[in-house]
């Protein structure tokens, strides 16, 4: 079942790894959706760090190029595959391994999600990578508990926005974040009581000040010295999760000496640290989440998502829209850590002055 199409499928398409120069639009054959499928016509598709690394050739879950990135999307119901039924020209949200940022996408049919009546094609484009993952993070692997203390780095950021509302469904959680002092206010919004300039001040004294016992559960999306910093602030029997490396990238373009120092300076704890210490490191990637384990949470946890957005405590704080024209200003609003909340792109080119 699906509708009559005449042209193209316009992508955004990484034709080798390096920069965001290496980028074209380009028109490909509209994808069939096969056994267990869904076509989606793209309003709206999310940009996240994992992209970005993914464009220097630093992450490694993402296929080779020539490749169209892409993890989230929002849109119309436009053809089902075989084993599927449901309404042509349905609003939905879509989460796919790869080739989101395309006007026409095929994704799995457990990973697509009714949009609410009020909700923006924007908004539902930034829900599956951000939303789910703080999700996850917080009560399937955190399992975070009322009373307790988390602190969330880059938290004026999508997941850290993301962060910040969803440990508003815990009683009486205290909630730390770092940020620069531009986007204090953004996280203050969204729940953050706390909050440290990581460029003025030294966030390990901040925090032992403020919790000379520890943080109950840490999100360390920093990696490297990073690694070592928020295993220090982590509280005996608390938690630090792993689940990104953005210290990893200083620039639009990859540097590897910058990486190899990078690597270098990560932590390296073996299981009798933690014995030792009472403490738990776990970590959560993209890949476990939409293929491997986590996959068979997502129901649930979108459910409860949606939920919360109806009840007005889900909110997704929208950075700015790019078209695919001017995908490089996109790009460079997360390279150079100036964003306020989710970056977006779509396919639609912006009408002509």
């Amino acid at each position: 079942m699906e509708n009559g199409h005449n042209k193209g499928n316009r992508c955004l398409v990484l034709r080798e790894f390096g920069s965001i120069s290496k980028f074209q639009i380009q028109d490909k054959a509209i994808p069939e959706p096969g056994k267990d499928q869904i076509r989606i016509r793209v309003e709206a598709c999310g940009v996240n760090f994992p992209d970005m690394m993914a464009i220097q050739g630093l992450y490694c879950g993402a296929p080779k190029p020539p490749i169209t990135l892409g993890y989230e999307v929002s849109g119309y119901v436009d053809a089902f595959g075989e084993g599927v039924n449901g309404v042509v020209g349905s609003r939905v949200i879509a989460a796919c391994a790869s080739g989101g940022w395309s006007e026409y996408v095929i994704v799995d049919k457990n990973f697509v999600w009714p949009m609410p009546e009020k909700m923006s094609f924007e908004e539902g484009a930034s829900l599956p990578v951000s939303y789910l993952m703080a999700y996850l993070m917080l009560f399937k692997f955190g399992n975070l508990q009322s009373g307790q203390s988390v602190l969330c780095h880059i938290a004026a950021g999508g997941i850290g926005s993301a962060v910040g509302q969803l440990c508003k469904t815990v009683p009486k959680v205290t909630l730390y974040g770092t940020s620069s002092e531009q986007k204090h206010d953004s996280a203050s919004k969204n729940g953050y009581s706390h909050l440290i300039d990581y460029r003025k001040k030294d966030y390990v004294q901040e925090m032992k000040k403020l919790e000379p016992e520890g943080i109950d559960l840490v999100l360390d999306p920093l990696g490297a010295a990073d690694n070592k910093k928020n295993y220090e602030v982590t509280k005996p029997f608390g938690r630090q999760i792993v689940y990104g490396y953005t210290t990893a990238i200083v620039g639009e373009k990859r540097s590897l000496i910058h990486l190899a120092k990078t690597f270098w300076n990560s932590s390296s704890k073996n299981p009798m640290d933690l014995m030792l210490d009472s403490k738990m490191i776990g970590g959560i990637n993209l890949d476990s989440v939409f293929t491997g384990h986590f996959s068979s949470a997502l129901p649930k946890a979108m459910s409860d998502i949606l939920q919360w957005y109806n009840e007005g405590i889900v909110k997704p704080k929208i950075d700015s829209v790019h078209d695919f024209e001017n995908h490089a200003d996109a790009f460079r609003l997360l390279y150079e850590r100036k964003n306020i909340g989710k970056v977006v792109l779509t396919p639609h080119k912006a009408p002509s002055a």
